[in-house]
């Protein structure tokens, strides 16, 4: 094999293997990790509550659970985006697979500020999973405090 021949080889195998390594640090592919996959964030926050948006082309609400944990302060969202048959119904042979399909899961710590738990609601929009968290109104108490002469 020529030197150009081999070092063009090199460099093709290195390519393959730095694009591998970023789809497993990403959580992909799922069957060769064994990992659940997780979809990207955003997370805001205004004077009267916190928004998470998550992204979820393709799944349906009824395969998603949502779940507060009091113990991190933190929302765990679960799931699974099955996979589609192309449109003939046939799954054909894959010439290149980005898209992950299978279980998922992504734990949000949330701010440390109080939160009502029992009016978070959720909805999806546009592929997009939105989860809305009333934060609760900081009670002020103030009073008198008594000095006592020692």
């Amino acid at each position: 094999m020529a030197k150009r021949e081999t070092e063009e080889w090199l460099w093709q195998v290195g390519t393959d293997l730095q694009r591998l390594g970023h789809e497993l640090s990403r959580g992909r592919p799922s069957l060769a990790t064994g990992k659940f996959w997780e979809p990207r964030v955003d997370v805001v926050e205004d004077q009267r509550k916190l928004l998470i948006r998550v992204e979820l082309p393709g799944v349906k609400g009824e395969h998603v659970g949502l779940m507060y944990v009091p113990e991190r302060h933190s929302v765990l969202i679960r799931g699974e985006r099955h996979e589609e048959e192309a449109g003939d119904g046939s799954h054909g042979s894959y010439l290149q697979m980005e898209i992950p399909f299978g279980q998922f899961q992504r734990e949000i710590k949330l701010p440390d500020t109080p939160i009502q738990t029992d009016q978070i609601r959720a909805q999806f929009r546009n592929g997009f999973l939105l989860v809305m968290i009333p934060k609760q109104d900081r009670v002020v108490v103030r009073g008198t405090i008594t000095v006592r002469k020692g």
